[in-house]
């Protein structure tokens, strides 16, 4: 799918909003990106095979998903490539089996799947979940990169990092359509103005 008919949704549907708030990172932000309700839209389809056609030449023969926004992307990723699927709880359950893992990733080849990648965080943390449970992630990739660290933190620990698209591009989309108001014009144009990690 082209990045103007993923950013034309995401205004749409208000899975982008403008505003002030605060990330998981504990970042400050003027927009948020929920992909949360994505997989209740009909486009999710479209953006999973895209993941799919993304990572179709790395070797993995498991996916994980990050929780919670990466469990509907690698439920579907699994039904459809056929293989098994788990997830990693961003804080370790404190009963039952305590464990932050669910999944047998041991020996496995692993596909890390989430959402949306600010600082890389989450993705670090369940790398080192499933490392610690004795899996190889093979690739991590996600659905948008907010370009705030993700690629060049996973670098640090020798992962391959990939996403389907940049928040970059789809704020450019966005300027092009008309779609965003004078107040928020400047913030996204000095954004844009000091680059995107690769």
């Amino acid at each position: 799918m082209n990045t103007v008919k993923f950013a034309e949704v995401l205004v749409k549907e208000k899975m982008l909003m403008f505003g002030k708030f605060t990330l998981s990172s504990g970042k400050s932000s003027f927009y948020y990106i929920d992909l949360r309700r994505l997989p209740g839209h009909k486009i999710f389809r479209d953006v999973v095979h895209a993941i799919i056609d993304l990572v179709s030449d790395i070797d993995y023969d498991m996916v994980v998903g990050v929780a919670t926004g990466g469990i509907p992307l690698a439920s579907y990723i699994a039904c459809i490539t056929g293989k098994p699927m788990g997830y990693v709880r961003v804080e370790r359950k404190t009963y039952g089996t305590m464990r932050s893992v669910e999944a047998d990733v041991s020996g496995r080849k692993i596909l890390l799947v989430d959402d949306v990648a600010t600082t890389g965080g989450s993705l670090y943390s369940s790398i080192r979940s499933i490392q610690d449970s004795g899996g190889h992630v093979a690739t991590a990739v996600v659905i948008v990169d907010r370009c705030e660290g993700a690629s060049e933190r996973l670098r640090g620990l020798g992962v391959p990092y990939r996403s389907l698209y940049r928040v970059s591009d789809i704020f450019r989309a966005i300027l092009d359509l008309g779609y965003i108001d004078r107040d928020f014009r400047g913030h996204i144009e000095r954004f844009l103005a000091g680059g995107c990690d690769e």
